[in-house]
């Protein structure tokens, strides 16, 4: 293997590290994410709104939208 294709490898080994975290980081973002919504429509819940405008209100939180 001559110098060049060992510089590539490494620099494909360093961009695959790279993508491998920002992978991880998107999971765990995600999941806690997850875990607040369903917070959220469980306390929704456990305040009086039904099950449909639980979600709304949800999904509108988390969309930005105020319908």
């Amino acid at each position: 293997m001559n110098q060049k294709q060992l510089e590539e490898l490494m620099k494909m080994n360093e961009n695959n590290q790279t993508l491998e975290a920002t992978f991880f980081e998107t999971q765990k973002g995600l999941s806690i994410l997850a875990r607040q919504g369903k917070y959220l429509f469980d306390e929704c819940v456990s305040n009086g709104f039904n099950e449909q405008q639980a979600l709304q209100f949800t999904i509108g939180v988390f969309t930005g939208s105020s319908k």
